[in-house]
């Protein structure tokens, strides 16, 4: 069973993130580079994803002033970013999984939130299908990134 855990600069942690296969991330940040920033920012808790003793997947909430480079308010919105599942353990529905995770997860350690925002590529499809599929609903709002136009997504908390 899949369990959503927050990351923590420890050796049981920093192994497992050892073990993570993500060698084309063309839509996402890899773990290292999610950590590199969110260790130096208080705002970003970073969420590993664990089958068993397995890290299958990773993404980092983001809490603060950060939240309204997607048009969010700090005050009720979560940010997500550097969403991946492991390239050895994607096809077996751990991202629906962690997706269907992401909200309680959200309550307990952000109880102020009230939605949780992300930006998905305009190429992306399998994402937003998958983001779509997990009720996340499209802002209408844009914004442009490295790959061009993405779509800001929310998922009401209430």
């Amino acid at each position: 069973m899949l369990t959503l855990k927050c990351y923590q600069n420890v050796p049981a942690d920093n192994a497992l993130l050892a073990t993570y296969q993500l060698s084309d991330p063309t839509y996402t940040a890899t773990p290292e580079q999610a950590l590199a920033i969110a260790n130096t920012t208080p705002d970003r808790l970073p969420v590993m994803a664990l089958n068993g003793n397995q890290l299958v997947g990773f993404l980092v909430l983001i809490k603060g002033a950060d939240v309204q480079e997607v048009g969010a308010d700090p005050a009720t919105a979560v940010l997500v970013r550097s969403v991946s599942v492991s390239e050895t353990h994607r096809g077996r529905g751990f991202a629906t999984q962690i997706l269907e995770q992401l909200p309680t997860l959200v309550r307990t350690q952000l109880p102020f939130a009230r939605e949780i925002v992300l930006s998905v590529d305009h190429g992306n499809h399998p994402a937003q299908g998958l983001y779509h599929k997990a009720g996340f609903t499209d802002t209408g709002r844009r914004e442009f990134g490295q790959y061009g136009e993405q779509f800001v997504l929310t998922l009401s908390l209430d």
